[in-house]
């Protein structure tokens, strides 16, 4: 899922040093392999910013599940939003239920404000959800009513998951967690 859309946003434009695969650059592609040994292979690059200046140089990479660069890494699902700084990327994530930061220098503004767009677009995207919505239902198998039944039990569902994050997130407590949740059940 996150493959899909680093391939389909992530800009190939060697005037900023951003390559995108399958146009990866081979020299520049074994300097960031030979430098983070994190990366297992050059198959798994998906996106590559590289830049070099007069006191030394750094990159950026995108798997289909990480981001990798020179002062670390983290998890695209982890990924809960992005902005450019200036020539900086400022990407927040969730580290089991602690907000991370994240700052990459990556030496040009125009490149911070592209792949910030891409990794605030992955911060959007939520494959659960999405799992979820991609459920279709065989009308030829069930009968109209039926249908209507499982619908109506995944949107209890779904909202019972919905009141059991804002019970986590201390919106709800859990008396009115629990009735509310009753009384949803009680619909089925």
């Amino acid at each position: 899922m996150y493959a899909d859309l680093i391939k389909e946003k992530f800009p190939h434009d060697e005037g900023l040093d951003l390559y995108k695969a399958p146009q990866l650059p081979a020299v520049k592609l074994g300097k960031v392999l030979m430098k983070d040994t994190r990366i297992a292979s050059p198959n798994d690059v998906l996106g590559l910013h590289l830049w070099s200046g007069f006191l030394g140089g750094g990159f950026l990479a995108f798997t289909q599940d990480r981001v990798y660069y020179d002062g670390g890494e983290f998890a695209l699902e982890d990924v809960k939003g992005a902005d450019a700084k200036g020539d900086k990327i400022l990407v927040t994530t969730n580290l089991q239920g602690q907000l991370i930061p994240h700052e990459v220098d990556v030496k040009n503004e125009a490149v911070a404000k592209a792949l910030a767009r891409i990794l605030e677009a992955i911060s959007a995207l939520d494959p659960k959800a999405e799992a979820a919505l991609s459920t279709t239902y065989d009308p030829e198998r069930y009968s109209a009513a039926e249908i209507d039944w499982l619908k109506l039990r995944d949107e209890v569902m779904r909202t019972i998951d919905f009141l059991y994050e804002r019970y986590n997130d201390g919106k709800l407590n859990m008396l009115e967690y629990e009735s509310k949740k009753e009384e949803l059940l009680g619909r089925l």
